[in-house]
């Protein structure tokens, strides 16, 4: 009798077991599978930050050729973006130190204020001008308008910038993988256009 009791007591023991391993296994899928997720949906803000970021560097870019586009083409070639008269092409922000660095975030209202999320000085903005074509000879009747908007990318684990990096510390240069100055993690938009003499060519 004792040894009967004590059989099933074993079996019973045996099978509390099992169910107790079961329940841990089951409960280191749960928690992979919940890290696992959080960590997608972070990376997925993440990315919906840097599209965010690239969209608004795009309609700043925009926005910078279009003052370009409406500058006559008389003033493009008689004077530098300091105001410098006669200026040898090409020219460009950087070499004048004239580049400038915008906000990021919503359009100001009438007020002057903007929404929640903006982020002060977050874009480098920089114009350069050449001949056309950029062989060195160029046509005296068209040049090259070219924008560039920079911005250091905060939201690539890969890349990250180091901490002690600024926005006006960019150039163009740091986009270009060939270039010494490259850096992988500068993002930015470069827009290029030729500019005929309109006044001389008239369409």
């Amino acid at each position: 009798m004792m040894t009967h009791c004590n059989r099933n007591r074993k079996r019973r023991d045996r099978q509390a077991g099992f169910t107790m391993a079961e329940v841990m296994v089951a409960l280191i899928v749960f928690i992979v599978a919940v890290v696992g997720l959080v960590a997608m949906e972070s990376r997925g803000i993440e990315a919906q930050r840097a599209s965010m970021e690239t969209r608004e560097g795009e309609r700043l870019a925009q926005e910078v050729m279009a003052e370009l586009l409406a500058t006559s083409f008389d003033e493009l070639i008689e004077y530098d973006f300091a105001g410098g008269q006669n200026p040898a092409l090409p020219y460009d922000d950087v070499d004048l130190d004239t580049w400038q660095l915008r906000d990021f975030g919503a359009v100001p209202n009438a007020t002057g204020e903007r929404g929640p999320g903006a982020r002060t000085d977050f874009y480098w903005v920089g114009r350069a001008i050449n001949r056309w074509p950029t062989n060195g000879v160029g046509n005296p009747d068209a040049v090259q308008l070219e924008v560039t908007v920079l911005w250091i990318e905060y939201t690539n684990p890969a890349y990250p910038p180091p901490a002690n990096i600024d926005v006006d510390d960019l150039i163009p240069d740091n986009l270009d993988p060939a270039s010494p100055n490259y850096l992988p993690w500068v993002r930015g938009v470069q827009l290029r256009t030729v500019r005929v003499n309109d006044a001389r060519n008239p369409i």
